[in-house]
């Protein structure tokens, strides 16, 4: 996600961190159906627009705790289904697609090169390269 904006050489990825990660953190997450940030806090993050704007939020001081476990639980319990779930459709999907890979020569395809600049990022770097024509036997 960070590599979507960074820029070429790399010296504005502190800047754009927090931003990136505030929004992976806030963000529902299709595997699980909650944001990383509701499944360690029990409970959705707060923006500044949530703080400005007025909402009824009855907390009673007697059983908060108890709801709070109970909720943490629950969701938890709901991830855990999501993700086994989400791992059954893409195991399917995998194996439907997956073919051994046999390349004719003329081919168009993509090459793996890992890029290593002293000072850069590897990990911000793009890994494939191409199209080039397959010549090998």
């Amino acid at each position: 996600m960070l590599s979507m904006y960074v820029d070429v050489e790399q010296r504005n990825w502190d800047t754009i961190l927090p931003f990136v990660t505030f929004a992976y953190n806030s963000a529902k997450q299709d595997t699980t159906g909650f944001s990383p940030f509701f499944l360690v806090q029990d409970r959705d993050i707060e923006t500044p627009l949530d703080v400005i704007l007025p909402h009824d939020t009855e907390i009673h001081a007697d059983n908060y705790v108890q709801q709070l476990i109970t909720r943490a639980e629950e969701a938890r319990q709901i991830a855990k289904l999501h993700i086994l779930d989400t791992q059954a459709v893409e195991k399917r999907r995998y194996d439907e697609r997956h073919r051994p890979v046999n390349y004719n020569v003329g081919d168009l395809v993509w090459v793996f090169t890992p890029v290593r600049k002293v000072g850069l990022s590897e990990k911000l770097f793009r890994r494939y390269f191409g199209p080039y024509r397959y010549y090998l036997t």
